[in-house]
């Protein structure tokens, strides 16, 4: 328990978010940097340990937390192309770049085989709908046929070939 409570405490840290964000993004992405090489950039960087301040100020809210962000997506996690961010201000930079990078393709809400609606992203068809997005994932995926009552399928989907 008091093991636990350490840790916890250490997460709340400029090194332990710095420590958790590296192990986190380790699991998910190629990293190019050793974890001493990050801690070097980031704790000497006046940006980082200010978000880290008015994280804490704000009592450890999600939105104010320090977040690692490529400058240039396209690119892999090197120490010259990540900066940080907010938690917020990083999931704005997300939405607002959606669709414009090639991630996915825009999602098609179908009825009966014809194109209802198409949609940008699975991000706008969750937001405008008011849908699951579990559910979603799940009809894009092929696990699920509908989602109330419709089918989606990526724009360049074989299943819209099938359904013409």
């Amino acid at each position: 328990m008091k093991s636990l409570k350490n840790t916890q405490k250490y997460r709340k840290t400029a090194k332990g978010v710095l420590t958790n964000m590296y192990q986190h993004m380790k699991r998910k992405y190629k990293v190019l940097f050793t974890l001493e090489e990050f801690h070097g950039r980031f704790l000497r960087d006046s940006k980082f340990l200010y978000l880290v301040s008015e994280w804490k100020k704000n009592k450890f809210d999600k939105q104010y937390k320090p977040s690692l962000d490529r400058k240039d997506c396209r690119k892999p996690y090197t120490v010259e192309n990540t900066q940080m961010l907010t938690w917020a201000e990083n999931r704005f930079k997300a939405s607002a770049l959606d669709g414009k990078l090639g991630r996915k393709p825009p999602v098609l809400q179908l009825m009966g085989g014809k194109v209802i609606k198409r949609f940008l992203s699975q991000r706008h068809v969750v937001k405008e709908l008011g849908l699951s997005q579990g559910d979603l994932s799940m009809v894009l995926n092929g696990k699920r046929k509908t989602v109330s009552g419709y089918r989606f399928v990526y724009e360049d989907s074989n299943l819209l070939k099938e359904t013409k």
